[in-house]
């Protein structure tokens, strides 16, 4: 049973794991499909045969108001997709929305995911875990933890910023995603300072803290 509730305004870590450690994104295309049906689940409108839109066309579609969601459930602040598992931070925007967002993700792409390589049963191990981030410290630090994910990939170490399917470069560069993306918060508190924001996920490296220590 989940030890909070999601509160409108409140900022929240949320994160699902593949069952039996299994790859959920073992092509880019299937990080295409995993980020079009994040962006697509943030709307009351539903849009279907998601196949009929390569690449990342519809989220572009989206993001340049070529195509209406209606409003959005939640905020996206932060995002990484890793191959087993994927981070979120996200901002209730309505009691209840979060629950509802991750649930459309989650079948959607489970729907897809079983299709594609032919199996049938759970891709995710449970429905998703989630941890409330009650301070301005917390939430930043798990900001960094989010984007810092990709440092044990070869290579990865201190170029985590460009890693491709998480939203540290957006950050630090140019956002890709425009108002798909909600940074305002973040810039904020390191006052519009792209270098300080890099410097604090930097110095947040040496914590090597875990997901469930941060406090």
């Amino acid at each position: 049973m989940r030890k909070h509730s999601f509160i409108a305004g409140e900022y929240y870590h949320v994160y699902a794991h593949s069952v039996g450690n299994m790859a959920l994104l073992q092509s880019r295309r299937d990080y295409e499909r995993f980020l079009s049906t994040m962006f697509v689940a943030n709307g009351r409108r539903d849009i279907s045969h998601l196949d009929r839109f390569p690449g990342l066309n519809l989220v572009s579609d989206i993001r340049d108001s070529k195509i209406d969601l209606g409003e959005a459930l939640v905020d996206i602040v932060g995002f990484c997709l890793m191959q087993n598992h994927f981070h979120l931070l996200l901002q209730e925007k309505s009691d209840g929305n979060i629950s509802y967002f991750m649930h459309r993700i989650l079948v959607s792409y489970s729907k897809y995911f079983n299709l594609k390589y032919e199996r049938r049963g759970h891709v995710f191990e449970r429905t998703f875990d989630s941890k409330h981030l009650n301070d301005d410290n917390y939430l930043m630090r798990a900001l960094a933890y989010i984007h810092l994910n990709p440092k044990d990939f070869k290579g990865r170490k201190k170029k985590e910023h460009r890693y491709e399917w998480s939203s540290y470069q957006d950050y630090i560069g140019e956002n890709r995603w425009g108002k798909l993306l909600s940074t305002e918060f973040a810039f904020e508190y390191f006052e519009n300072d792209k270098n300080s924001l890099r410097d604090f996920t930097e110095t947040a490296r040496e914590d090597d803290y875990e997901l469930d220590s941060l406090s």
